[in-house]
């Protein structure tokens, strides 16, 4: 697999009768879409040029709190060489570059939206990039894996990968 490939093999996409994800997902979400995109401009052009918060200390440091999890669940999934990495690290990610869209677009004064400019721009959306290559190479290297996985015997029962048994082994003979 060479360059960018937006979609999967067609023998991964048609599931072969076992689905790790169910095909109604991509089109439910599709519509989610959709209805997401009607509301955006719905309130881009309905709310008020500003508004006084409740609770905005508590907002922003429930998001870092929720930031910091996602960080150090990266780190010790990462560090433990754990395949849920590619989910935190997405997520991590994720988050990032929220915090840096917000940060940036709540600063107040000139001041605040550099240092708040400058601090996206060094930390948070490298951090962010960073993350999201984490989380490409993982799912990468699960779909290099893939074909040797089948090829070896293994399949897909209930969300888990089950080895073959010896008689479905290739290569091995059943034992008496």
């Amino acid at each position: 697999m060479t360059g960018l490939q937006l979609r999967a093999p067609a023998a991964f996409r048609r599931g072969g009768g076992r689905w790790l994800v169910p095909p109604w997902v991509a089109p439910a979400v599709g519509l989610c879409v959709v209805v997401l995109v009607g509301w955006t401009g719905y309130l881009v052009g309905t709310l008020p040029p500003d508004y006084r918060a409740n609770h905005w200390g508590i907002a922003w440091g429930g998001f870092d709190v929720g930031l910091a999890v996602a960080l150090a669940s990266t780190a010790v999934l990462i560090a433990r060489r754990s395949p849920f990495a590619e989910v935190t690290a997405a997520v991590t990610g994720t988050l990032l570059v929220c915090d840096a869209w917000f940060d940036v677009l709540t600063s107040r004064g000139t001041s605040a939206v550099v240092q708040s400019s400058v601090e996206a721009a060094l930390v948070e959306l490298p951090l962010a990039v960073l993350c999201f290559w984490i989380a490409r190479n993982l799912a990468h290297a699960v779909e290099v894996a893939r074909p040797f996985l089948r090829a070896a015997g293994f399949t897909i029962r209930g969300n888990k990968l089950v080895a073959p048994t010896s008689a479905t082994r290739p290569g091995t003979s059943p034992s008496r």
